[in-house]
């Protein structure tokens, strides 16, 4: 079995954020990058399949500047066999462009299993994935929990509210990875060593970037009112209920 995994490396959950002096983009002195946290359980994924079947075989992509290569590094220090980075010196803001970037890349290899994240957590746009599957014309599962194969068929479950949904697809297919219960294990000094000695492919994917969304502008978010306490009990109703419609206008 081949499969490809697609990541994206994102600023740290913990990041704070500071917006440049151009209003157009972020500071990228104090910002640590890390890999997509819904990335991390699709990787994971990949990992027990290929520990269950030894003839597996791992790809991990990513599209990015040079700083993505340390991400694909710890990806193959934890099991991948391959490496693909797509270079761009530019953050891409149209989801359908790097759709098209990345299944012109897709279609060079017959990969049975291409998993992503459901969404990066610093656009969550959860499109990737399923704009892939159509551009290339292959079944996507997405926003999936778990899933297994067997004899060339795709078992996948995806919880909704009150339910959860089982879905079937042989391969070829694409799965987009909701949180799950297996977290991505971490790589040994020894395996990061040497992964740092492996070779990455690069493309230079500049020339294919057609990015006609332009950002005018960032902002950061109004600030929050300051909570207030009203009151303990079945007294504090009716001023809750007065604050609601004469101050908040919410009701």
């Amino acid at each position: 079995m081949k499969i490809l995994i697609c990541i994206k490396q994102v600023p740290d959950t913990a990041t704070k954020i500071k917006i440049s002096e151009n209003k157009k983009t972020i500071e990228q002195t104090s910002i640590k990058y890390e890999i997509n946290p819904y990335d991390e359980y699709a990787i994971e994924e990949a990992l027990r399949l290929k520990e269950n079947n030894p003839n597996t075989t791992i790809t991990v992509i990513s599209l990015g500047p040079e700083r993505v290569k340390q991400s694909l590094t710890k990806i193959i220090a934890i099991g991948a066999d391959n490496a693909i980075h797509l270079k761009t010196n530019e953050n891409i803001k149209n989801s359908f462009v790097v759709a098209k970037i990345l299944a012109n890349e897709i279609k060079k290899e017959k990969y049975d299993l291409i998993l992503f994240g459901k969404k990066s957590v610093d656009q969550d746009n959860n499109q990737i994935g399923i704009m892939i599957g159509e551009i290339n014309q292959i079944p996507c599962i997405s926003n999936c929990t778990e899933f297994k194969i067997d004899n060339n068929i795709i078992t996948a479950h995806r919880e909704i509210e009150g339910a959860i949904q089982v879905f079937e697809s042989k391969l070829p297919a694409i799965i987009t990875q909701e949180k799950g219960k297996n977290e991505l294990r971490y790589p040994s000094l020894r395996n990061l060593m040497d992964a740092k000695k492996k070779t990455i492919e690069s493309i230079d994917i500049v020339e294919q970037i057609n990015d006609n969304i332009e950002l005018i502008n960032l902002e950061y978010p109004p600030t929050r009112k300051e909570g207030k306490i009203i009151g303990e009990g079945k007294e504090a109703v009716s001023e809750l209920v007065r604050i609601l419609r004469e101050e908040e206008k919410i009701i």
